[in-house]
């Protein structure tokens, strides 16, 4: 291990670069069950400068240690204890014999192919172009086609398979056309595959393509050019068939073959999308690439599981040609991932992440970004693992965005996956969520080395420093972890205190993310840029439905001068016009409110902001109000939850509805927009409970809603009361899932159709009182507007009110309100 020497027979001595890159090669080579003879060591080896003779003197060195196996008068050698009880050279032989066998039969397709029109290259790839076949391999081929023709030479390919004795005699996995050459993927797993292929016609296009791939020299330094090979002369068929195809009817025919072949697999195949979305299957007018699952990385994964396997035993690191000094920062929300999210348009960068960035820079690091906000999928995150190729990957997610408080499923999925893709490239995986926190073994299993529990900053920074000196993580505060060479259990360190002092932070590393495209769609949803900022971490409030796992129950503020000053520089620096104070209460600290009123006038700032508040904390004086309005404040969202002041208490939530009803009227006095959260199907809530809510709304007209159903977050008293009734699922997919996960007192399709009524009849309210001039027209289309409100709203709310009637249908199963006397006057 890492972390200490294991007793037994191999001497616990670090292995120096040369053996390193031997070890490597053997762990790669090892996941097919290969042992290599010397000279395939050193053609395969991953490093340059190396000679044959170092490579032999490395070999019998770690044959000295009894880290790799050989056996006398046979050159092949292998890692000792990897493939236990498997006869790794007899198996290596019969390999070998069958693919001798088969080579000459996979030639002649190859040369058939050649004659065929449009196919311009052609090479024997997969494990029979590395002189290896298991008994039932099959023929992979890679094919290069005539740019544009791709899908009419590979549906011609498809209709000689089906003419063969098997099936098996031709697999064309791997189709390109001539504009194609550069591969997306830069890896050690696609440099093999390249340096491997076995030429059957098209040596030249071959070896331009491999001249394209430079790249592929970093992996596979001593990669020799492809041998030439004389490819069979025109046929006439390929002759004709290039003929009738060659202009605009060819052009059609392949567009169409693509269309075919993209609806035949997807209905073939039940997860083509999620498979397109990895890249491991392909279909676009260039490229074919036909794989249907992540064998790649999963090949990877374990070639350095391999390495861990090596390293528990000698008890010393082996270099994973990762730059030791650079950490790449990866935040896990995907807003395309979150359709209700995504169609909203109000993305906002990972601040959390920043934050951590910001420390790890502070502490020494090279850091890079990859920011999930915007992108496609989580295998976007590849493209900066073979760039940074970082020693470190943090998964860090946003402790600011509730969002992410939620732990939604399809992103706990992503971060998953992302451990696993890091693992692939060598790098440690250290992971900072609310999710990882609660469930940190998931995020171990998955491939991550250390969980960082609750605020992440303090214990990162500590992280970092003991990976970077390869010391282990024994002792430091807040990180949960199993040592990546071990089987063990995870070690859970004690808690560490929160960071008392914010401005002890750095400021976050606005300067990795790329704000264009953030920026293009805020101005084309909404006509102006906003961004998010934290002013404080934590809350002291106790609504028992709230879990706090990243900052507690402590309340720590910014000083306003640190806040007023990052708002100065994004304004000057980014164009910001509006901000998201992602704060859970923003402005409780006595006089705060006032100061940052002050500041932001002394340095003559213009922009508009929203918060998060409580009825009550907004009602403890007027000037907190008056400042508010003064520096800014556009929108207040407020945790009303409820109209019933008995779900109120049995919430815990410490406010009256009398707070609430007079709030909403004390900041439209002052210009700010009010905007109500509200909950539905909390424990003993009743139908009488959920008309008062309704009412609450009809009668105040907030400026927005936001309406959810109750959510059991772990660690929360909520939690504990409904824990024995829920069922599977204990996490919505994504934000628009709105599941009641236990039993309610009515189920989840009526919570469903409950949001989508309310949403529609406050909207016929809010139109009605326009009209009647209760609300102040719309700056935009004025009464006319109010009309159209009116007939988008009143039909659906009439609807939909028919509809909920008919699912109000109270469930007998579900848990009764506990009374306060029964937790101890919870």
């Amino acid at each position: 291990m890492r972390d200490g020497i294991i007793t037994g027979d191999v001497r616990t001595i670090a292995p120096t670069a040369t053996e390193s890159a031997v070890l490597r090669t053997l762990a790669y080579h090892q996941v097919f069950g290969h042992p290599l003879a010397a000279g395939e060591v050193w053609d395969a080896l991953d490093s340059a400068g190396i000679s044959f003779e170092a490579t032999v003197a490395a070999l019998t060195a770690l044959v000295g240690r009894g880290i790799v196996e050989t056996r006398p008068g046979l050159d092949r050698y292998w890692i000792a204890g990897l493939n236990a009880g498997t006869d790794l050279p007899a198996r290596r032989m019969a390999a070998n014999s069958r693919a001798a066998d088969h080579l000459p039969r996979a030639q002649a397709i190859g040369r058939r192919l050649m004659r065929f029109p449009f196919i311009d290259a052609v090479a024997i790839s997969g494990s029979l172009s590395k002189g290896v076949l298991a008994e039932d391999g099959d023929y992979d081929f890679f094919v290069v086609t005539r740019t544009g023709r791709l899908w009419i030479a590979r549906s011609l390919m498809m209709v000689y398979a089906r003419c063969l004795p098997s099936r098996e005699w031709l697999c064309t996995n791997y189709v390109v056309d001539r504009s194609a050459l550069v591969f997306a993927r830069q890896d050690l797993f696609t440099a093999t595959e390249l340096a491997t292929l076995v030429p059957v016609g098209g040596h030249h296009i071959l070896a331009e393509m491999q001249q394209a791939n430079g790249w592929a020299a970093d992996h596979r330094p001593n990669m020799t050019l492809l041998p030439a090979v004389d490819g069979p002369p025109r046929s006439p068929l390929r002759r004709l068939g290039e003929a009738l195809f060659a202009g605009p009817a060819g052009n059609l025919a392949d567009r169409a073959l693509l269309a075919l072949t993209r609806l035949h697999l997807r209905r073939r195949i039940p997860d083509a999308r999620a498979i397109e979305a990895n890249g491991s299957l392909v279909l676009d007018r260039h490229v074919f690439k036909g794989h249907t699952t992540e064998w790649k990385y999963r090949t990877l994964q374990l070639h350095q599981a391999g390495l861990d396997a090596v390293e528990a035993r000698i008890g010393a690191p082996i270099d994973r040609r990762t730059d030791p000094d650079h950490v790449l920062f990866a935040s896990a929300y995907f807003y395309r991932f979150d359709p209700k999210q995504w169609q909203t348009g109000q993305p906002y960068p990972p601040l959390g992440t920043l934050y951590a960035a910001a420390v790890a820079r502070e502490a020494g690091f090279a850091v890079s970004l990859f920011d999930a906000g915007l992108a496609l999928s989580e295998y976007d995150l590849l493209t900066r693992l073979e760039v940074d190729r970082p020693a470190v990957v943090v998964i860090h997610e946003d402790g600011f965005n509730y969002l992410t408080k939620m732990c939604l499923t399809r992103m706990r999925e992503a971060a998953l996956r992302m451990a696993g893709l890091a693992r692939a490239f060598g790098a440690r995986v250290a992971v900072a969520s609310s999710d990882a926190t609660d469930n940190a073994a998931l995020y171990l299993d998955a491939g991550a080395d250390a969980v960082i529990r609750g605020e992440s900053e303090a214990t990162l920074r500590e992280v970092l420093e003991a990976w970077r000196a390869e010391r282990p993580l024994d002792g430091i505060a807040g990180v949960t972890h199993r040592p990546r060479t071990g089987n063990s259990e995870p070690v859970i360190e004690p808690p560490r205190r929160v960071t008392r002092d914010l401005d002890e932070l750095p400021d976050p590393a606005w300067d990795l993310v790329d704000l264009a495209p953030y920026r293009e769609i805020w101005m084309g949803r909404h006509g102006r840029f906003s961004l998010n900022l934290a002013t404080t971490r934590g809350c002291p409030y106790s609504c028992n439905w709230c879990a706090k796992p990243i900052y507690g129950n402590r309340y720590n503020s910014r000083s306003p001068e640190r806040v007023v000053d990052e708002i100065a520089r994004l304004i000057r620096s980014a164009g910001v016009d509006h901000f998201w104070i992602t704060d859970d209460i923003f402005g409780l600290k006595p006089g705060w409110v006032q100061r940052f009123d002050e500041l932001i006038k002394a340095q003559g700032l213009r922009f508009r902001y929203t918060i998060q508040s409580r009825a009550d904390l907004l009602l403890r004086d007027g000037t907190t109000l008056d400042a508010l309005a003064s520096s800014g404040l556009e929108t207040a969202w407020i945790g009303a939850e409820s109209g019933s002041q008995t779900i109120l208490d049995a919430m815990d939530k410490g406010i009256t509805r009398g707070q609430i009803d007079r709030v909403v009227p004390a900041l439209r006095a002052r210009g700010i927009r009010s905007a109500l959260f509200l909950q539905f199907g909390y424990l003993g809530e009743t139908r009488e409970d959920i008309g008062r809510t309704i009412a609450m709304v009809e009668e105040l007209l907030p400026d927005q809603i936001g309406i959810s159903v109750s959510y059991p977050l772990p660690g929360t008293v909520f939690h504990d009361r409904v824990r024995a009734a829920l069922g599977p699922k204990t996490n919505w997919t994504d934000s628009d899932d709105l599941d009641l996960m236990f039993p309610g007192t009515y189920s989840p399709e009526y919570y469903r159709q409950l949001h989508r009524y309310l949403h529609h009849r406050y909207g016929t309210a809010r139109a009605r009182a326009v009209l009647q001039g209760r609300l102040a027209e719309p700056r935009r289309g004025g009464r006319l507007r109010g009309l159209g409100g009116l007939a988008r709203n009143l039909p659906r709310m009439v609807i939909d009110g028919i509809r909920l009637r008919r699912l109000e249908r109270p469930r007998t199963d579900a848990p009764s309100a506990p009374h306060p006397a029964e937790e101890g006057g919870t």
